[in-house]
């Protein structure tokens, strides 16, 4: 009788893999949206100097 032992690399991503990318993520948006809140108050404060 012959023994196969299968070396079957199961798909998908290990959790260090996972919680590498959340933390790239939380990196990103922590630079991006005090930008985007930034911008979007310039814009406010032009549209209602040019409303005057």
């Amino acid at each position: 009788m012959l023994c196969f032992t299968s070396k079957k690399r199961r798909g998908g991503f290990t959790l260090i893999e996972i919680m590498i990318v959340v933390l790239i993520i939380a990196i990103l948006l922590a630079i991006a949206i005090p930008n985007f809140l930034r911008a979007r108050e310039s814009s406010r404060a032009k549209s209602c100097t040019g409303n005057l």
